[in-house]
């Protein structure tokens, strides 16, 4: 009896709340937030895959990044092939966590840098945008 009564309540408190104002916005979440003001700075999504733990996923390596691309014409270029830059950075991404990554340590700093700014050069065809790393997460079972 107790727990009807409190799934009554609990369903009454709902019916009661009401939604925000219209005028007001959600706050704006974490990744959403601009870290630099500067011309030069693009901020990329975060970029996920997962990592091997023997024979089977044992979690998910997360980063978070942006770049800083100082000539105007390169960083038009990266812009417009954002899809593809995204492509380089899973695709380096997963080779690290099948093949560079080992259960139980922690995630490469400098590796997985390394990995994105030459999926990076590449992509764009010439030097010029640099990586910068925000976060690196590993999500684990």
């Amino acid at each position: 009896m107790e727990h009807v009564l409190a799934l009554i309540l609990a369903a009454s408190t709902l019916g009661v709340s009401t939604p925000p104002p219209a005028g007001d916005e959600a706050p704006a979440g974490p990744s959403s937030r601009m870290l630099s003001t500067g011309q030069s700075y693009v901020r990329m999504d975060p970029v996920s895959a997962s990592v091997r733990a023997g024979g089977y996923m044992g979690g998910v390596l997360e980063v978070q990044f942006s770049l800083d691309i100082p000539d105007e014409a390169l960083r038009e270029q990266a812009l417009s092939q954002t899809l593809r830059l995204r492509d380089g950075y899973v695709a380096a991404l997963t080779s690290y966590g099948g093949l560079g990554y080992r259960t139980g340590q922690v995630p490469d700093f400098v590796s997985i840098t390394r990995l994105l700014q030459q999926s990076t050069d590449r992509t764009l065809g010439a030097p010029g945008a640099e990586v910068l790393i925000r976060s690196i997460a590993l999500h684990e079972p």
